[in-house]
This record gives structure tokens, sequence and C-alpha cells, in this order.
């Protein structure tokens, strides 16, 4: 009993301490079991991830635990990963315990709750106020949001550990002189996983980089960046000897400032911007968040103007944050990504949320209360605005936690099906496709990838300016593809003319696809009756608000 009493005592002391990570984590934990609830309801008790990209790490993985081929198929290798680190975790873990479609969603709920328990230690021990460092953790789980990315099965959740880490290390090394050798060592170490979950990791090391240089420490940002690039580099070796680009065709293709470059310096490296142009944001809302989080940087680097002007000195922890946090979003949104409500600027809200509260953490009260008088009120207003023009980009992003059942139910009614069909009715056999992942991870089909990710031929078609509908033809004859299952909209006048089209799924409430209609062709006529009576035969277990047309459907 007495050690009972003593348990109760430690614990009750460590809530009253810790209150804000307990409620921040409560919260979170929370919020993913309703959303896993609602998920698995509308999917008829299936686990799907919200993005089928997820599954392209998840096939990578699951050949290079099996097979020993780091490829998208068991055929052969593909650099169509751009987070190496990532596929290299997922395929260690599937070695270890099997093959599970889970592992990507526990691992992400961990890293999650990881994620809350370090940023707390971080404005903790930068002696923000318990309230203020609450508000900062509930804004991560539903600005960045956390539960979204956990159910889109990727790396992001990873790149925030590691990008905060990193960057907190970094300042705290450079704004203290005496720092311990040992933090040196550790920053050093930090680069490798850093460098390896994103390649857009390395904006962020070239900045750390040159502060360094800055200080003097040539040697110490000689070494920091040697240690980013040489794994990096290690992997564009292999990848090129096994006939790819240095670079995995995954971010030549969505990153343009990179695919610019390497194209002026290498005759290897795909152009796919025609195939690629449906990403491209067009929208009015893509348009007004990217204005509105590069209106966030600029005033992320007023404030840093102020405190420098403050405390005469850019080597403090509040006025570097703000610097290096101002300086990624505008590298990330101008060169790299231009919509700020796609996942790629996960890692930059939780940046960015805690830039603020280092930026405004002089002119905040101790306590919530407000004095009412003229002066006081002005002051405080003042502040409401700062934020709310602050916080505004960050808070869009809750849309995406808003839409995340129904993301999932796209990939059940669309992705999922395509895969079970193939699964039951191509085994092992050649198939065209724009959407590569759920339909390589759960079957054994020969892909011949219409976008170039995992296709080296297709990506090389379309770096040569010579992708067409006869070069499609060609490659498909050459692949012994049957039947091609793709999006019309993207491939417009790609279609070969002989191909025929056998008929057509319709996903109703599509917030995550890249087209709500997708097509079935049989890619000669000897093949054409097959298809059509496998669709009529699939016909049935397709979910019923899925709207089918096409031959299949009229005979």
């Amino acid at each position: 009993m007495e050690l009972y009493r003593e348990f109760i005592h430690k614990l009750s002391t460590k809530l009253n301490k810790n209150w804000p990570l307990f409620i921040a984590l409560s919260i979170f934990w929370i919020t993913i079991i309703l959303l896993s609830v609602i998920s698995l309801k509308m999917n008829h008790g299936h686990f799907v991830y919200g993005l089928d990209d997820a599954y392209i790490h998840m096939s990578i993985a699951k050949n290079f635990a099996i097979h020993g081929v780091w490829g998208v198929t068991e055929y052969g290798f593909t650099s169509s990963s751009s987070s190496l680190l990532w596929t290299l975790i997922i395929s260690v873990i599937y070695y270890l315990t099997g093959v599970n479609n889970l592992i990507p969603f526990i691992v992400n709920i961990i890293l999650g709750s990881l994620t809350i328990c370090i940023v707390y230690y971080i404005l903790k021990s930068l002696k923000i106020r318990p309230i203020y460092t609450l508000i900062v953790l509930l804004g991560i789980i539903f600005f960045a949001p956390i539960p979204y990315l956990i159910f889109i099965g990727m790396e992001h959740i990873l790149q925030i550990i590691l990008v905060t880490s990193y960057l907190y290390l970094s300042v705290q090394i450079l704004t203290n002189s005496n720092s311990k050798p040992l933090n040196d060592y550790l920053l050093l170490l930090l680069t490798v996983p850093l460098a390896l979950v994103r390649y857009e990791s390395l904006f962020l090391i070239v900045i750390v980089a040159f502060l360094f240089i800055l200080k003097r420490r040539f040697k110490y940002a000689f070494l920091i960046v040697g240690f980013a690039v040489l794994p990096l580099a290690i992997y564009g070796l292999i990848s090129v000897l096994n006939g790819w680009s240095f670079l995995p065709n995954s971010l030549i293709i969505k990153s343009s400032i990179i695919k610019s470059s390497i194209n002026t310096i290498s005759n290897t490296a795909p152009d796919l911007t025609k195939s690629y142009s449906n990403y491209i944001p067009k929208t009015i809302t893509s348009l007004i968040t990217y204005s509105m989080a590069i209106i966030s940087a600029i005033l992320f680097l007023t404030l840093a103007t102020f405190r420098f002007k403050k405390s005469k000195t850019i080597w403090e922890v509040p006025t570097l944050w703000l610097v290096i946090t101002g300086t990624l979003m505008f590298i990330q949104l101008i060169f790299v990504n231009n919509d700020w409500m796609l996942r790629y600027t996960a890692y930059l809200v939780v940046l960015g949320l805690i830039a603020i509260t280092l930026g405004v953490s002089d002119y905040i009260p101790e306590k919530l209360y407000f004095k009412f008088n003229k002066k006081s009120m002005t002051k405080y207003l003042g502040i409401i605005l700062l934020l709310i023009l602050l916080l505004s980009p960050f808070a869009i992003k809750m849309y995406d936690l808003a839409i995340t059942p129904q993301a999932t139910n796209n990939i059940y009614e669309q992705q999922y099906q395509m895969a079970l069909f193939l699964k039951e009715y191509y085994p092992n056999e050649s198939v065209a496709a724009n959407d590569i992942g759920l339909i390589n991870y759960d079957t054994n089909i020969k892909c011949l990838d219409l976008v170039g990710l995992s296709s080296n031929d297709i990506a090389q078609a379309h770096e040569n300016d010579t992708f067409d509908a006869s070069e499609v033809y060609k490659l498909a004859n050459q692949h012994d593809v049957k039947i091609a299952i793709i999006y019309d909209e993207w491939w417009t006048g790609d279609v070969p003319s002989s191909w025929i089209k056998v008929g057509e799924w319709t996903t109703p409430h599509n917030v995550i696809l890249g087209g709500s209609t997708v097509s079935f062709y049989a890619t000669s006529p000897q093949y054409e009756n097959e298809l059509i009576q496998n669709l009529k035969s699939f016909s049935p277990k397709l979910p019923e608000d899925i709207e089918q047309n096409g031959l299949y459907t009229n005979s």
C-alpha cells in the first residue's frame, strides 16, 4: 500500500509539473482514435492510407525486405523515393516483423507523440510559460496537422522531429560560446539522417553551415556539409550504376528548380513538366494561402529585426530561430513548392509556431488578463492583430485534418479497388498506370509508370520531348502491357488511338485523388473482351457509390 501511495504521489507531481504535455498528448491520442473510427466505418472496416504515395514507399520497403530489390516492383531497381531514410526504416521493420499494412501508421503515431514531447522540452528549456506552451502544442497537433500526417503514412513527422531537433541544437551551439563539445558531435551525427529524410532538408543544413562560417568555424561548417552530402552521393552513385539519374525521379519531377539545374548539367535527368503540370496549383485558394505564407515569412524576419535592434546581436535564440525559419519559408515556397496547403510544408508549421512564440514572448503578459486602459488595450490589440497575421496560414492547414477520413475513403474507393481488381484478374501481368502505389504494394504486376517515377524509359521520353501517343504505344508493346488504368485528363492527346476504352469508375466527393474518374483501356483488340468480362465480373464488388460507365456496363 505504501508503494502504491508513493507511486501515485510521484505521478501526481509529474502531472502537476508537466500538465501542458499530458493535456496535449491526451488530445492528440483522442483525435487519432476518433479519426480511426470514422475512417474504418467509411471504408467498411479496411484500414487505408489517405494518399497513394505512401504505398510507393511501402512497395519499395516490401521488395527490399523480401527480395533485396530497391524498387517499386520486385523486378528491378527504381529510384522512386525522395525519402531514403523513411523507406529504409519501414523496410527494416518489414524484415524483422513481416510486411504489415499498419507499420507506417504505428510508427507515425509514436513519432507524433515524440514530436509533442520534443517541442514541449524545447519550449520548457527556453522558459516559455506553461499556458503558452500548451497553445503551441495544440497548434502543432491541429495546424501541421500531425493526425493528418499520420493517416497519409509518409515521412513528414520524422522530418519534423529531425528538423526541429537540428535547428534547436544548432541554435544552442551558435548562441552559446561555452557549448559542450558533445553537442558538436551530436549535430554532425544528426546531419546524416536529416539529409536522408528529405532532400530539401539540405537547405537548413546549408543555412546552418553558413552561420558557422559567420562564427569563423570554417572546418566545422565544411564537416556539416560533408556529412550531409556523402550519404546522398553514395545513393546517387548506386542509382547511376543501375542506369538511373543521380537524384530520385520523384525529386526531379516535383522540384522545378532542381529539375532546371540538373537539366543544365546533365542529359540524364528527366524533365517531366508536361506530365506533372496537373499538380501545379492554379486555384485562387492556393494563390491566397501561398501569399499569406510569404507574408508570414516577411513578418518573421521583421520580428527578428526588432529583436536585433533591441539586443544588438543576432546570436540569441529567438532572433536566430526567426531568421532561419523565415529564410526556410522563402526557400520552400519560392524555389521548392509553391502550394502552402501541401504536406511538404508541415515542418515549417512547427518551426513557425515556435518562432512566433519566441518572437512575441517579450510582449505577451505573464498571465492571461487585460488591464482595461487605453494604452494597454492598444498594445494588446496590436499583438492580437500581429498574431492573427502570423497564425492565419497555419490555421488554414486545419483543412487537411478535416478531410482526413474522406481522403482515406477516396483511396479506398479508387486505388484500393484497382489493386483488388488487378490482384484477382491480372496477377503478374504488365499494366500501364499513373498512380502506382497501392497497385504495386498489393500485387505482383509489372508496372509501366506513365509519369516516370518507376519507369526510366518513360522518364527519358519525357526528357527528350518524345512522349506522345506513338511513344506510349511503342513502350507499352515493349513491356507487353495488356491494360492501362489512367486519368484521361492527365494524358490528353497521348493515349494511343489503338487503345480501347472499356470502362470508367468515378469516385464521388474527391478531395485527394489526381482525378475523380479512372479509365480502363485494353491496349489491343485481343485483350478487349477479356477486360470487359473482368470488369463486369468485378462490378458487384465495388462500393455502391462508385459510378460505372463504359462498354462493360452496356454488354
